[in-house]
């Protein structure tokens, strides 16, 4: 990947081909689409917003030509759906270049995301019956069966859809977190290396963010309040990245073999929810307890404020 990273940065045109074909492929393969997206940010972190506006600016352009011409579409929205994936990404790697800090970047990406899911439910009078009617016409047509699948579809999606707009909001979260992180690497790779391996695990979000995390979870389930469970569960994301950083930490610090990372990345793929919450959780106790002081793990200095 540092090739593509190289390749870039040579020049401002490199860096918009680069992120248009990247992003044409994600429409294909969505992995993908967070390497196009960590190019914007790489161009934030390393030369400014102002160039990163313009690579995304572009990139969107040529994202829209392409998918007119692959698919015979409306432009437009491939136009839209760049400028979606990208000018957050120019303004999260700005945030991280001017700040220095992860907590400070991630936690405005984490308040935005929750003031937009506040926005969503105060416009929309009905949010769950719409996101019911979306799903069911998006997902009606793969379903075999008839009538009786269609209503088994439909209750489904009403169980979800008291949720469903934090849950999109935070993937979409953990989506440009990650590429964040990507070109964060490559900066590090290209200009400063082995400096991102010291800033990602000393990566702490603080012990406020975590009394937040766990008082919302609590006040949705006990409450039943669902738009608190969608604010958890976009810190959830946040803690998620922490308690990563805490394994990788540890791993590090007691000198234990790399097979333990392998193992936690192997059992994220095969059962993602679970190792999900279980790192999530670890996260929110290292915000109280600072759990890699306690073990022997040395924070950075890469949060400085």
């Amino acid at each position: 990947m540092r090739v593509l990273a190289d390749f870039a940065m040579r020049g401002r045109w490199q860096a918009v081909g680069s992120v248009a074909v990247l992003g044409a492929l994600g429409v294909f393969l969505p992995p993908v689409s967070i390497l196009s997206g960590a190019l914007v940010a790489l161009v934030a972190l390393r030369l400014g917003i102002g160039q990163a506006l313009f690579v995304a600016g572009l990139g969107s352009l040529f994202l829209g030509a392409v998918l007119f011409a692959m698919t015979g579409g409306n432009p437009l929205v491939g136009v839209l759906a760049g400028f979606a994936q990208w000018l957050p990404l120019a303004a999260m790697g700005e945030v991280l270049r001017q700040s220095i800090s992860w907590r400070v970047t991630l936690s405005a990406a984490a308040g935005v995301a929750g003031v937009l899911v506040v926005i969503a439910r105060l416009m929309v009078p009905d949010l769950e019956a719409a996101w019911v009617a979306v799903g069911t016409q998006m997902l009606e047509p793969f379903v075999e069966g008839g009538a009786a699948a269609s209503e088994e579809l439909q209750a489904a999606l009403a169980q979800l859809a008291p949720f469903l707009t934090g849950l999109l909001a935070g993937v979409f979260l953990l989506s440009l977190a990650l590429s964040l992180l990507v070109a964060r690497y490559w900066q590090a790779l290209l200009y400063n290396p082995g400096a991102f391996g010291v800033e990602f695990r000393a990566l702490q979000l603080g012990r406020e963010l975590s009394v937040a995390a766990v008082g919302l979870g609590l006040a949705g389930h006990l409450l039943g309040m669902p738009l608190a469970i969608e604010l958890a569960f976009i810190l959830g994301v946040l803690f998620f990245l922490q308690g990563l950083a805490v394994m990788h930490a540890l791993t590090r610090a007691r000198q234990m073999n790399s097979f333990w990372l392998v193992g936690m990345y192997v059992l994220l793929v095969i059962a993602l929810p679970q190792m999900f919450l279980l790192l999530a959780a670890l996260g929110v106790i290292d915000g109280v307890a600072r759990v890699r002081e306690r073990f022997g793990a040395r924070q950075g200095d890469s949060d400085q404020e």
